[in-house]
């Protein structure tokens, strides 16, 4: 297992930081910019419309498809997919094997549901760690692989952390799209092409 201290970038242009076959940004803007520039389609998820205790949640479909647990339940709450104990680890599995890139915002709430800022754990499913400052509730955490899929995210705590729940507010998820998306979106690359000449 490889564990590595995440340092943010001094802008958001040079934001991407690379570890063997794992690109790490701290900027949405430059993630998304490289699921593209790696032929990667992407799903937003946001979680207004999950409320309550819950033993996992789920959302996407087909390639995109992902489920939230912990060992004690997870719970929703004004937005946010959280441990329902605060020693828990909230995992999120894709199940497809067409996940390259996860990104979002990753953080800690309080019992209330209160943003809580700290130090998270953020493991991928081939063992790479990082330890990430969360210093505020818009701090935005993403990953991209070179060589694997990614089948699994998990957030927890490290250090001493009280009260307090690993949480997710957003999620994007990166993945290899189907075989007839490759060639529409040629298609409508060409077509554009052909709109300006």
């Amino acid at each position: 297992m490889r564990t590595f201290p995440f340092v943010a970038a001094v802008t958001t242009f040079i934001s991407a930081t690379t570890f063997a076959s794992v690109l790490v940004f701290d900027s949405a803007q430059v993630f998304n910019a490289g699921l593209s520039n790696n032929s990667l389609a992407s799903f937003d998820q946001t979680f207004e419309s999950y409320s309550g205790p819950a033993a996992s949640f789920t959302g996407g479909t087909g390639n995109y498809a992902w489920k939230a647990s912990s060992n004690l339940g997870v719970a929703a709450q004004a937005g946010v997919v959280q441990t329902a104990s605060s020693s828990g680890t909230l995992k999120f599995d894709f199940s497809s094997g067409n996940v390259y890139g996860v990104g979002g915002l990753f953080h800690y709430v309080d019992l209330t549901g209160g943003y809580q800022s700290g130090l998270m754990k953020i493991k991928l499913s081939d063992g790479t760690t990082f330890i990430r400052s969360i210093s505020s509730q818009t701090t935005f955490t993403g990953f991209i692989t070179t060589d694997v899929s990614i089948t699994s995210l998990e957030l927890s705590h490290t250090g001493s952390f009280g009260a307090t729940f690993s949480a997710a507010e957003s999620l994007t998820i990166g993945y290899v799209p189907a075989p007839g998306a490759f060639a529409l979106l040629g298609l409508a690359g060409l077509a554009s092409r052909r709109r300006r000449a």
